[in-house]
């Protein structure tokens, strides 16, 4: 894979920012891959792979990592996916925000780590995550999740769609906006 752009997102080391210049990365065999304007994700052989920005649990633990590094899960992985470090609030202010990452295993779980404090981990608390915890509440396995920085939704084998975390939007899909949920709940589609 080859990338260019933006310094914290390329996955490899540049004195150039931004690098105009298409260049390999050392990851080969990539299966599924998630960026984002600051950071970014992939799977390769099982094991998962983050680089870029990363705020942890405030702007003092923030860290950028250049290259990529192995994400600790409880399984080999299929599929992962990161949020922004950086977020836009409805007024227009761009915050720094904790991040939060999400990998659905071999067997179907969908696990998930870091700023939990609407829920969107899964784990059923708000309480950060330090390490992949599996979500509790799906019904089956999984074949993707996305993350967003308050909700998170896995796109099930059967085809079915659940989201837990923040609802302020309505971003659960369950026609009760404002209402959250520490649990997966089904997306009611047309």
């Amino acid at each position: 894979m080859s990338t260019w752009g933006a310094r914290t997102s390329l996955a490899r080391a540049t004195p150039l920012t931004p690098d105009p210049y298409p260049t390999d990365i050392q990851l080969a065999g990539i299966s599924s891959i998630d960026v984002t304007l600051d950071n970014g994700c992939a799977t390769v052989a099982g094991v998962g792979y983050c680089w870029g920005r990363a705020i942890v649990t405030s702007a003092v633990n923030s860290v950028i990592r250049v290259l990529p590094e192995a994400v600790a899960t409880p399984e080999p992985i299929v599929q992962i996916s990161t949020t922004r470090a950086f977020v836009t609030t409805e007024l227009g202010d761009t915050i720094q925000r904790p991040q939060r990452w999400c990998a659905v295993g071999v067997s179907g779980d969908v696990y998930c780590w870091g700023y939990n404090a609407s829920g969107q981990a899964g784990d059923g608390t708000k309480s950060y995550a330090y390490k992949a915890v599996k979500v509790v509440g799906l019904p089956g396995p999984a074949a993707q999740v996305k993350t967003t920085p308050g909700t998170t939704c896995a796109l099930l084998t059967t085809g079915k769609v659940h989201c837990w975390g923040s609802n302020y939007y309505g971003q659960l899909g369950s026609g009760q906006p404002k209402v959250s949920s520490l649990a997966p709940r089904e997306v009611v589609l047309p």
